[in-house]
Order: structure tokens, then C-alpha cells, then sequence
């Protein structure tokens, strides 16, 4: 019976946040699910659970969600003000400039320069900032937008994944598995290149006829850092944050610590507390947090561990074989729940199931490939996509979920195998 309330809690939910009916946004929908699952599914000690605290029946929570949190909440507040000041336009603006007026090399540094931004900010923030610089410069240089689009959606969805602290799925699974902080560069660095290098080509094929060899922009308007100094300091911050989130990691510290403490040197010196946190994007968090409830009552209902009998029965047992099934498979799945609560699902599944410790590593891993490169099939796989479209057609441009599906069917298995490839041959040696 309980079986059956947490699967149907699960996808009511779901309907929700694809649905939206009466304005009903993604934080509501898992708010709704999270308070169905406590009052019918879940008991006190659960739900402390489910936010990452220790409990006498749970004494190591799988995920310590409230450290995921706070250093999710420290990172947008560091990104927006880079974003407010006009960091990331500049680098857009100056990619855009280097161009000289050749779609081909446009491509190109639009690909290298949101992938380069995306590594350190974050997809979502990178989509909300460049998607504008985008489609105002098309228009006003009279070129298709469409394959600029397409560039910067796979390579922000792609460059989240080598950092610990790239994307909130990297941060799920590293804090869940206990990855090492730099061993999660040294392994996921190639195969992002990797998966970089097969988008890149494969894009720049698909849309070499609507790449127009050259066109004529004017633009006599300079983009300017407004506050340098700040931005100066709000760099210094993330690349500290970065570093030191390493050495916290090593020492056993929360690296929430170190992110909220940079957050709050940034905070203090802008002086502008109020406006920060108002830019922070409170909805996600409330998506999260009711996410890992919800997910938390499939694990007690006993699903999640059906889910992982079925699963790694169909393991062969060799990495290469099984690191490939398990990322795309995850990516498959970002598609039908979203990639957060399909990283939570699969963080109970792969843990419940006795693996070896190696290949629980191999399987950590591979669930970072697909939870970020799953978000490339469909605009609904990721919070990214989501707010790509959204930011788009604020501008007039919108693309199809056909389209970015064809495209996404025919490049992203492709993308997945060679950083799967590359992974499996990593963990052998």
C-alpha cells in the first residue's frame, strides 16, 4: 500500500511540475508532494533525514541536503553579483568582438566563452546571461540565431561537469559517494573535453549551412565592468571558494562553510544585503529541498530498492559496458523526472545495492555524465533548459522540443559514450 501512495505521490508531483496548472510553479509542485509524502509516508526522524541530518536509525544520512543547500544559496549569491556588474556581458561582448564579423569564428568563441563561464558559474547562470547578448546581437547583425543558441545551450550543460561544485547534481553525488574534491577534476576533466569536443563538432556540422561565413555588424557601444574592484574581489572569492572548498573537503569540513563564508565577504562589502538575497533564486531551493523529501518516501515505501534490484541486474559487470548503461541511462531518466530528483533516486538506488567500492566510484561518476548531459536531449531534462526557453522567448526566439530532441538523439548518445569511454579507461588504470 505504501508502495503504491509513494509512487503516486511521486508522479502527481511530476504532473505538477510539467503541467502548471493555475500557475503553479516547480517549487510549489515539490512543496505539494514534500507535505503529501510527510503527513502520509514519512515519520519525524525521516524528514531529518531527507534534509541530511543524523538520526538514531540513520546515523550517516545518505546526502547532507542542508550542506547542499547553503552552498547552492553561497554560489548564487557570488554569481549574481558578477552578473549584476556586468562580468559575464563583458566576456560575451568581447568574445562577440573577437569574432570580426565570421560566423564560423562566432560559433566557435560563442562555444569556448559560455563553456568557459559555465565552469565556474554554472549553467543556469550562464543561460540567463548570455541568452540575451545572443539573440540582440543576431538580430541586429541579420544571422540566423539558431545555431549561436544551440551552441551555448550543449556547451553550459556540458562545462558543469568538472567541478565538484559546477552544478547541484556534481554536488549531490560527490557529497553522497564521498568523491574526493580534486580527484572529481582529475576524473571528470577529459571526459568533458571529451563530450565538448563530439558536441562541438557534431553541432557545427548539423548547422553548417545556416553558419553564414561572414557578416556585417556595427556595434560602437563598449561594455564596462561597472564595479571593478568588486567584481575583482567577487573573483577572488570564487576561485577561493573553489581552492579552498578542496582543502575542507580533505579535512572532513563542510565546504558549505567555506562557500558561505565567501558569500558573506561579498555580502558585507557590497553592502546591498537585501537586493543579494532577493536575486537569489529561492524557488530552486525550495524545489530541492522538497525534492529529497518526496525521494526520501520512495526510499522508506522500499521503490528505490525494486528500482536497483531491476537495474543492476542488467549489469555485466565490466566497466566500460556498465559505466556507458548507467550514464545514459541516467540521462534517459533526466527526461522523464528532471535531473535532480533523478540524481536523488539514483543516489538511494546505486547505494543500496552492495556494489564494490570501485565500481560504486565507476557508478558515482558515471551518474555525473548523464545528470549533466542528459539535460541536452529535452528543455525539461534540467532547470537550465527551462529557463533557456523562457529567457528566450522573451526576446522572440523559440525552438521546438522536436527539434532539440532530433538534435539531441542523434549528438548527446554519442557525446555520453566518449566521456563513458574515457571515465572507464581512467578508473582501469
Amino acid at each position: 500500500m505504501n508502495t503504491l501512495l509513494a509512487v503516486s505521490v511521486f508522479l502527481f508531483t511530476y504532473a505538477l511540475i510539467v503541467l502548471k496548472p493555475k500557475k503553479i510553479n516547480e517549487a510549489h509542485a515539490a512543496l505539494i508532494g514534500a507535505v503529501l509524502s510527510i503527513i502520509f509516508l514519512l515519520r519525524p526522524h525521516h524528514v531529518l533525514e531527507a534534509l541530511g541530518f543524523s538520526t538514531l536509525e540513520m546515523p550517516v544520512p545518505l546526502v547532507t541536503t542542508w550542506n547542499v543547500v547553503i552552498i547552492l544559496i553561497s554560489l548564487m549569491i557570488i554569481s549574481s553579483l558578477l552578473d549584476d556588474y556586468g562580468f559575464f556581458e563583458y566576456c560575451a561582448k568581447k568574445a562577440i568582438k573577437a569574432s570580426k564579423s565570421s560566423g564560423h569564428r562566432l560559433f566557435l568563441y560563442t562555444y569556448l566563452v559560455v563553456s568557459f563561464i559555465a565552469l565556474f558559474a554554472g549553467n543556469d547562470v550562464v543561460i540567463l546571461t548570455t541568452t540575451p547578448i545572443i539573440l540582440i546581437f543576431c538580430k541586429n547583425a541579420q544571422i540566423n540565431p539558431k545555431p549561436y543558441m544551440y551552441a551555448s545551450f550543449f556547451a553550459a550543460n556540458t562545462f558543469s561537469m568538472p567541478l565538484y561544485i559546477g552544478n547541484l547534481t556534481n554536488i549531490l553525488i560527490g557529497d553522497s559517494f564521498g568523491l574526493d574534491y580534486f580527484g572529481f577534476t582529475k576524473y571528470m576533466f577529459l571526459p568533458t573535453i571529451a563530450a565538448a569536443s563530439v558536441n562541438y563538432q557534431f553541432l557545427k556540422y548539423i548547422f553548417r549551412k545556416q553558419i553564414p561565413d561572414n557578416f556585417n555588424y556595427k556595434d560602437n557601444i563598449e561594455v564596462v565592468i561597472k564595479n571593478k574592484s568588486l567584481v575583482a574581489l567577487g573573483l577572488c572569492i570564487l576561485l577561493g571558494v573553489i581552492i579552498l572548498g578542496g582543502i575542507a573537503n580533505y579535512y572532513r569540513v563542510p565546504i558549505s562553510i567555506v562557500a558561505s563564508a565567501g558569500a558573506l565577504v561579498l555580502l558585507l562589502s557590497e553592502k546591498r544585503i537585501t537586493h543579494r538575497l532577493n536575486n537569489i533564486s529561492w524557488n530552486v531551493v525550495i524545489f530541492v529541498i522538497g525534492l529529497f523529501i518526496i525521494v526520501k518516501s520512495l526510499d522508506v515505501s522500499g521503490v528505490n530498492s525494486r528500482i536497483g534490484e531491476i537495474l543492476f541486474l542488467g549489469l555485466s559487470g565490466n566497466i566500460f559496458v556498465d559505466t556507458y548503461s548507467v550514464a545514459l541511462l541516467s540521462a534517459f531518466m533526466c527526461n522523464l523526472v528532471n535531473n535532480i530528483p533523478m540524481t536523488a533516486m539514483m543516489l538511494s538506488i546505486i547505494q543500496q545495492a552492495g556494489l564494490s567500492p570501485a565500481m560504486n566510484t565507476a557508478m558515482g561518476y558515471s551518474l555525473v555524465i548523464g545528470s549533466n548531459l542528459g539535460a541536452n536531449f529535452t528543455t525539461f531534462a534540467a532547470l537550465a533548459g527551462i529557463l533557456w526557453l523562457e529567457s528566450a522567448r522573451r526576446y522572440g526566439w523559440n525552438t521546438t522540443i522536436t527539434d532539440l530532441l532530433k538534435i539531441g538523439l542523434f549528438v548527446t548518445p554519442i557525446a555520453i559514450l566518449g566521456a563513458s569511454m574515457i571515465l572507464a579507461i581512467e578508473l582501469s588504470i
